[in-house]
């Protein structure tokens, strides 16, 4: 039998070297032109700068989604808020223990948080390839998230206590003697109406809020466009604004001493820092160029006059309740 084993003469030829005969160009260069040296290390972001599909350049987004988002979320807060004031719907469960009301304040973030985040998501703020380290995505994801806990949370305190104090409220007047032999009913009446919806509750909610809006105007403010040229856009701008300027005042009429902070926020945060940063960002009197900014001062006007109007009315600082303002 013939032995085919190689010698120690016959020369090492690399696998690498074998000759499989003539290849394509595509097989020679399986990268595609944006792609002609891929990188060494995977942990090394690429350069997408030039790659039209992974461009991080943002583009401009739809003025007229995001005024009809901006328009859709205050109708929902303004809506859901003013109902329950207005209306005092039945109890269905034992009496007032449990009523419309309440149902209506606890769909409210439900049904408005989704609507925030795709205005957040209509900014551009997350464009470009997940690879690439940018720390600005990152930052103003995590402080929304936080906000809008903020504000589920202090929505959800404030249904929680305005319905559990219902039963309490119900047994005391089913059972006045027993109320009686025990005060510290009223206390805990007092402790869950008094402290946690009227208070806690109502900052919360209203702090996670205007935090959120904080976050709008931050990814918003580069934005401009062209002034309005067509009535579509004018009436989205005009109705989403009037809508959060009788928000913001009607919140400022509701909490407790909520003028005195609506004046802050609006003195301060709106005409001081906001005002400032649209001034000078250009454009402020064309109507339509810095769209998102002028929405806000716009509203924070509408508010400042609400506010105004009900601190002569009310003569003084008191809110809607205290000043024994019933509806409903």
């Amino acid at each position: 039998m013939a032995d085919y084993r190689p010698s120690i003469d016959t020369p090492y030829t690399p696998l690498e070297r074998i000759s499989l005969g003539p290849l394509s160009e595509e097989k020679q260069n399986p990268y595609t032109p944006t792609q002609q040296n891929p990188p060494e290390d995977r942990n090394i972001p690429r350069d997408h700068s030039t790659d039209p599909l992974w461009s991080t350049a943002r583009l401009a987004p739809s003025r007229r989604r995001v005024l009809a988002l901006l328009l859709a979320a205050n109708a929902v807060t303004f809506i859901f808020t003013l109902v329950p004031v207005l209306v005092n719907m039945k109890g269905f469960y034992r009496g007032e223990w449990y009523g419309g009301n309440d149902i209506i304040r606890l769909l409210e973030p439900i049904v408005v948080l989704p609507i925030n985040f795709a205005i957040l998501y209509e900014s551009g703020i997350f464009a470009g390839h997940p690879s690439e380290k940018r720390r600005e995505p990152i930052v103003v994801a995590a402080l929304f998230m936080i906000f809008a806990a903020i504000y589920q949370q202090g929505a959800g305190f404030h249904s929680a206590a305005n319905m559990f104090k219902h039963s309490v409220e119900q047994f005391a007047e089913d059972h006045p003697e027993v109320a009686a032999q025990y005060p510290d009913l009223k206390d805990i009446y007092s402790w869950m109406r008094d402290t946690w919806e009227h208070v806690i509750s109502h900052y919360m909610y209203a702090a996670g809020g205007i935090a959120t809006a904080f976050v709008f105007a931050y990814v918003y403010r580069n934005v401009e466009a062209p002034a309005f040229d067509n009535w579509k856009d004018r009436t989205l701008w005009i109705l989403a604004t009037v809508l959060y300027g009788l928000t913001i005042g009607s919140v400022a009429i509701e909490f407790p001493k909520g003028s005195i902070v609506a004046l802050v926020l609006i003195l301060v945060y709106g005409f001081g820092i906001l005002g400032t940063v649209l001034w000078r960002k250009g454009g402020a009197l064309v109507w339509g160029r810095r769209y998102v900014l002028q929405y806000y001062v716009m509203s924070y006007i509408i508010g400042l006059v609400i506010v105004i109007g009900w601190i002569i009315y009310a003569k003084g600082f008191n809110n809607r309740e205290e000043s024994g303002v019933k509806f409903g």
